[in-house]
């Protein structure tokens, strides 16, 4: 029987949540860890279905994905990505003040890592459900695709994402 260590199975930590807390000319990205204690990605692909007249079955195709990350964190008001977070939230933002530009950086993507990580950029917008707690606050919710990623490398020595070329 295989070791299941060795069955290549991804850990929580090897995909890593960044925002950029500078602007979109000059990103500084900082990672989203202590604090926050869920970002589930749901892809939400979108489908169509066919039905053909020589065919009893139908097809079922992929058209488009609708994203979104659900997202839970412990409300630490020191840090800055969740604080970004619950100002968004606490001001009532809407449009492009709501937005955030994330980075999923996927460690586990790279033979080299002197080179870069697999990395996607996305623009996502914020929308809070939830603000609560008995005693420690929480702050709950979607982070929703606006867009399509931006896919490239990300080199944490460096804290800098460079895009693919096209």
């Amino acid at each position: 029987m295989a070791d299941i260590l060795s069955e290549g199975i991804a850990q929580r930590t090897d995909i890593v949540p960044f925002m950029n807390m500078g602007t979109e000319e000059s990103p500084q990205w900082k990672q989203m860890g202590p604090g926050w204690t869920k970002f589930e990605e749901s892809p939400n692909a979108q489908t169509k279905n066919k039905k053909y007249i020589n065919e009893k079955t139908e097809r079922e195709s992929v058209t488009r994905y609708k994203p979104k990350f659900d997202f839970e964190a412990d409300l630490m008001y020191t840090d800055p990505t969740i604080k970004k977070v619950y100002d968004i939230q606490r001001d009532r933002k809407t449009g492009t003040d709501a937005i955030v530009d994330i980075l999923v950086v996927d460690k586990f993507e790279s033979e080299e890592p002197s080179e870069g990580y697999a990395a996607r950029r996305m623009k996502l917008a914020v929308s809070v459900s939830n603000v609560g707690g008995e005693d420690d606050m929480t702050i709950s919710g979607s982070l929703n695709g606006q867009g399509d990623d931006i896919k490239g490398k990300f080199k944490t020595e460096t804290s800098t994402f460079t895009a693919d070329s096209k």
